[in-house]
């Protein structure tokens, strides 16, 4: 027996409610990981402190691969310093919040439009400015200047990364499957 037609579902909205699930997921993905990264660069004093040195070591020459983790450039806790320096703890960290805020910032996921790349030079200027002056010695860098020029730089490049993951939460796991967008009733049951 054929269905009713109050019945009938359009496959453009499953395809919308799809879309809309994917792209929180994609963000909250995202959001995820990067609170695990920050617990790791903070996780490994911690873990030195209390007497897990084997764990902390790990955490640190793996960190090691993105950050030099000078100590005297580096915030400290528990008596030990975080896993990466100053600015590198900074863009980790405004990347953590921006995420966590980017929902509010972006009006929702629906659209996820990505900036023009002249704003990422922009956004880039303070980091390299407070890098190059640093390096120079016309100016004496801080953690401080060093961890707001990161955050910076890191609040910003959540607009040009997360629009893409999150485009992939919406369609990109359907292709990476190799299958189509699912039935309303295989989502939910």
């Amino acid at each position: 027996m054929p269905a009713s037609p109050a019945s009938y579902v359009s496959p453009f909205a499953l395809q919308r409610e799809f879309f809309v699930w994917g792209a929180w997921a994609g963000w909250a993905g995202v959001l995820m990981m990067t609170l695990l990264w920050i617990g790791l660069i903070m996780g490994a004093p911690v873990a030195a402190a209390g007497g897990r040195e084997a764990t902390a070591l790990v955490i640190y020459h793996g960190l090691g691969a993105v950050c030099h983790q000078i100590p005297e450039r580096a915030f400290w806790l528990a008596g030990h310093p975080l896993a990466v320096c100053a600015r590198c703890f900074g863009i980790y960290a405004g990347f953590a919040v921006t995420v966590l805020l980017y929902p509010l910032v972006t009006q929702g996921l629906r659209l996820t439009p990505t900036p023009r790349r002249e704003w990422f030079i922009l956004a880039l200027l303070p980091t390299a400015v407070d890098f190059t002056l640093g390096l120079t010695g016309w100016w004496v860098n801080t953690h401080l200047s060093r961890s707001l020029t990161g955050a910076w730089l890191g609040g910003w490049l959540v607009f040009y990364l997360v629009p893409g993951l999150i485009e992939i939460g919406q369609s990109g796991w359907s292709q990476f499957f190799g299958r189509s967008i699912p039935d309303k009733r295989e989502m939910w049951g």
